[in-house]
């Protein structure tokens, strides 16, 4: 059983945090956060808390697929590089991480009609009270086949959770670049 928690879930606490996100989330109290599909012109801004891991991967999939794209991380500072294994699993698929750098979201450039995508509903309220403009938000978990508000962040997490949590960024990246 406890295999399958860290291998799904990435550890006990992601599978409650999960569960919790997931009620909260079939009773409606993410509506106000729904699956947003850019316009061709709007770039999207994908933000998690560390920048190293799932927004780096989520960016550099958006922008092979044709869309502008950019990350940034609310708890991190800058100029670190993508975690080695987001950077390996990025490179088994054709991409690279090799040049990124973490960048702060209040250090982060953000355009007027930016579309926020979050990996987790505690980063709503974070990314609001941090940067204190009103941009369209959404969960990136929102756009997978099965919606779940909230992607648990593998840093520190088994390789088994590591790649599942990055095919789910890609799901949602497919969805929101279709």
């Amino acid at each position: 059983m406890n295999r399958v928690v860290y291998e799904r879930f990435g550890s006990r606490n992601g599978l409650v945090r999960f569960l919790g996100y997931w009620l909260l989330f079939q009773i409606g109290a993410y509506r106000r956060f729904p699956a947003l599909i850019p316009a061709a012109d709007q770039r999207v801004v994908f933000v998690c808390s560390g920048n190293i891991c799932r927004s780096p991967l989520a960016e550099v999939y958006a922008r092979s697929l044709g869309r502008e794209a950019k990350s940034c991380g609310l708890d991190c500072t800058d100029g670190h590089p993508a975690d080695p294994r987001a950077r390996e699993f990025a490179r088994r698929r054709g991409l690279t991480l090799d040049d990124h750098r973490t960048v702060n979201v209040r250090n982060f450039e953000f355009q007027d009609n930016d579309l926020i995508v979050l990996m987790e509903p505690t980063h709503i309220a974070s990314f609001q009270n941090k940067i204190g403009k009103a941009y369209p938000l959404a969960l990136a978990g929102s756009y997978c086949k099965r919606p779940a508000p909230y992607i648990h962040d593998p840093f520190n997490c088994s390789k088994e959770f590591f790649a599942n949590c990055e095919h789910k960024i890609m799901e949602a990246v497919r969805r929101i670049c279709d």
